[in-house]
C-alpha cells in the first residue's frame, strides 16, 4: 500500500492518503475520512546544478545553484548558492552567462554560469503544487526564521500549506508541527490552498 501526504478538503488538513490507482491521474483515498479523489500526477521538474561564482567582500568562490531546467532566472533575483563546505548562502544574481554571452535573463537549461554576490539574508525556495503545475517561489528572510510543517504561508500572494521540508544535509522533515530554520533548508514543498 502506497501512502502520500495530501491536503484533504473534508478534513481541512494535510492527511495521509492511500493511492488506489495511478495512470495519467491518481485515485487517492483519505485514511482519516475516507474521501476518494482524483488528482493529476505531479511531474517533478528536472533540477540542474548550475555553476555560480559567489563574491563576498572582495573574495570569490565557485559554488552551485539548483535551478529547474524551465525556471527563468533574472539579474537581480535572490537565490541560494551551495558551496563545497555544505553551507548555503543567500545570493543576488548580478550577471548571467549563457552560451558565452552575458544576458539579463535565461531559463535554467540555457545558463552556463551565474555571477552572484552574498546578501545578509537567505532565500528559501518553495515548490508550491497547484493542480497540474508546480510553482517555484522564493521567500527572502532572516537565516534563523522558522518554517513549520502544516502551517499556512502566503508567498508572493500565493497561499500554501507546507507538506514537507528537505534539508541541505539530505534529510526530510514531514511531521506536522516540526520546524526547520531557513539557513538549513534546501527546499520547502507545499500545496496551494
Amino acid at each position: 500500500m502506497e501512502l502520500i501526504d495530501m491536503f484533504c478538503a473534508t478534513c481541512d488538513d494535510e492527511t495521509e492518503h492511500e493511492v488506489l490507482s495511478r495512470t495519467q491521474s491518481q485515485v487517492i483515498k483519505c485514511t482519516q475520512c475516507g474521501l476518494v479523489s482524483r488528482i493529476p500526477v505531479q511531474k517533478e521538474p528536472v533540477m540542474l546544478q548550475i555553476r555560480a561564482i559567489v563574491s563576498r567582500e572582495g573574495e570569490s568562490i565557485v559554488c552551485r545553484c539548483e535551478i529547474a531546467e524551465d525556471e527563468e532566472v533574472n539579474v537581480g533575483d535572490y537565490i541560494i548558492a551551495e558551496c563545497d563546505d555544505g553551507e548555503g548562502a543567500g545570493v543576488e544574481v548580478m550577471s548571467i552567462e549563457s552560451k558565452d554571452k552575458r544576458v539579463e535573463k535565461a531559463v535554467g537549461a540555457k545558463i552556463t554560469t551565474l555571477w552572484t554576490r552574498v546578501i545578509d539574508q537567505v532565500v528559501v525556495r518553495f515548490s508550491v503544487h497547484d493542480g497540474w503545475h508546480t510553482l517555484p517561489l522564493y521567500v527572502r528572510c532572516e537565516g534563523d526564521e522558522k518554517f513549520v510543517v502544516g502551517d499556512v504561508y502566503v508567498i508572493k500572494g500565493v497561499k500554501a500549506r507546507i507538506g514537507h521540508i528537505r534539508m541541505r544535509n539530505g534529510s526530510v522533515t514531514k511531521r506536522k508541527g516540526k520546524f526547520e530554520v531557513a539557513s538549513t533548508i534546501k527546499r520547502v514543498y507545499s500545496y496551494r490552498i
